[in-house]
């Protein structure tokens, strides 16, 4: 027995391993990963079901404020990298990474107030990557990242139009719209689907098969007090204005432009944009590629605190819409089957014995797929915090089953929340589904406290969790 006592200790540890290997790069099975059933009134611990694998992994690249997409090639997209003007790239599932980017842009070296968001078409493949532009040239005095650029202001990042980079070959190259002249400036949203039946009457789009839309705040960064929304029906090439959401004259009053998101369009080519008001929140319905818009109240849904979003939208790929937010540190979910007219009571989606959760990103996948990417802690009383993924395949189920784990070691966590004291700052992170049904994570990952100057070290950090199965030794 003590023979093969040594035996055996090595075929679990090759088994785990395995496993591991399996699951792809940075893949811990030693990482918890707890399974739950979400309901209106709380979560309640589910046994016996197979737990996915928690994986974790970093680009190498300095980050801030984050979004990634998958391209149908395979290639990931993780925005910011190295600098606000270029992404990183990897074709093999985060192990290694490389600096993409476009060759005609408008520079910045700021990590603040740039909100560049990059999105790939589900239908198509093409990736799209935006961000605001500038009223002046803030590559003075120094480069990206250096240790004196902290000396530009950064409470006012003098934004002002945007410009459009897409690529149709998995992220290698780029292309640019330009637009910087544009009545715009922060909180940049873009998304895209398939455009109205023809029978409908709506424009239809020539030489891309799908509308790309963006919305942003106008004329002023932060306060608008408008939200301005554009449609291109070349696939991004050109852009014309669809004037402002909000304020209109269907709009609810008391809507600050921060207070919106990004919206989503399903196959029936109908328009989808969350907005949280001062009595409540909507999501915008337009029936004709942005023309008009009519108002449907979320019932349970948090009205706008102050300036910022209080909800994310999300659509799976049956067209279901699915709203999430945060409040009082816990994440809660609502489904609707008919387009927003309708939606499910609240449920509690939070893992047991999870705080202090911040910056949750949300995203939606295959039918009933739906997925959250946070930061939290199991100390109500702890200021550094781990990544989180949560993640289940029936969300509309009446409790649907979810997993949920740290995408790092747990006794080392990876964020603070220093709010608007830091540099690079991280207003809101990435979540995003590949074809494949894969939810995936972008992250930020801090090395330390900020300096004397307030700045902080970074890297861009890939999370996801990982159904695998079992490795079987004989």
């Amino acid at each position: 027995m003590r023979r093969l006592a040594p035996i055996a200790v090595a075929v679990s540890a090759l088994a785990v391993a395995g496993g591991a290997q399996a699951a792809g790069p940075g893949c811990h099975p030693g990482w918890p990963v707890t399974a739950y059933r979400a309901a209106p009134g709380g979560v309640r611990t589910a046994h016996g079901s197979p737990r996915p694998v928690a994986c974790g992994i970093q680009t190498g690249y300095p980050t801030s404020e984050t979004t990634l997409a998958l391209t149908r090639q395979g290639a990931i997209l993780f925005s910011p990298a190295g600098s606000e003007n270029t992404l990183a790239r990897s074709t093999d599932r985060g192990l290694r990474w490389r600096l993409v980017g476009p060759t005609q842009l408008q520079y910045t070296s700021l990590w603040n107030t740039v909100d560049p968001q990059v999105v790939v078409d589900p239908r198509t493949g093409r990736a799209f990557w935006i961000h605001t532009t500038y009223t002046e040239d803030l590559r003075w005095p120094l480069p990206d990242q250096s240790p004196a650029s902290w000396l530009v202001p950064t409470a006012v990042a003098n934004a002002h139009g945007f410009e459009v980079y897409r690529s149709a070959d998995g992220g290698r190259s780029w292309e640019t719209a330009d637009y910087s002249t544009a009545n715009t400036a922060d909180w940049e949203k873009l998304f895209v689907g398939p455009p109205r039946p023809p029978r409908s009457g709506a424009p239809r789009p020539t030489g891309y098969p799908d509308v790309v839309y963006l919305c942003a705040n106008s004329p002023l960064e932060v306060t608008g007090p408008g939200r301005a929304c554009y449609r291109s029906l070349d696939g991004g090439r050109t852009f014309i204005s669809l004037g402002y959401l909000t304020p209109s004259a269907s709009s609810p009053t008391g809507c600050p432009p921060l207070a919106a998101n990004t919206g989503v369009v399903t196959p029936d080519g109908d328009v989808y944009i969350p907005q949280s008001c001062t009595q409540g929140t909507y999501v915008a319905v337009s029936k004709d590629e942005g023309g008009s818009f009519s108002w449907l109240p979320v019932p349970g849904a948090p009205a706008t605190n102050g300036l910022g979003a209080t909800v994310q939208l999300a659509a799976d790929r049956a067209g279901h819409l699915y709203m999430a937010w945060l409040t009082q540190d816990q994440l809660e979910l609502v489904s609707s089957r008919d387009g927003g007219r309708t939606w499910s009571p609240p449920l509690a989606v939070s893992p047991p014995g999870v705080h202090a959760i911040t910056l949750p990103a949300f995203a939606a996948g295959p039918p009933g797929a739906v997925g959250l990417v946070y930061y939290a802690t199991p100390d109500a009383s702890a200021k550094q915090l781990s990544g989180y993924v949560s993640t289940t395949t029936n969300a509309l189920a009446p409790q649907p089953l979810f997993y949920a784990g740290a995408v790092n070691p747990p006794a080392h966590p990876i964020f603070e929340n220093y709010s608007d004291s830091d540099t690079p700052r991280a207003d809101f992170i990435g979540a995003a589904y590949d074809g494949t049904g894969q939810l995936w994570g972008g992250l930020v990952k801090q090395f330390g406290p900020p300096d004397s100057s307030g700045r902080i070290a970074t890297t861009g950090y890939l999370a996801r969790l990982v159904l695998t199965r079992p490795t079987t030794r004989r």
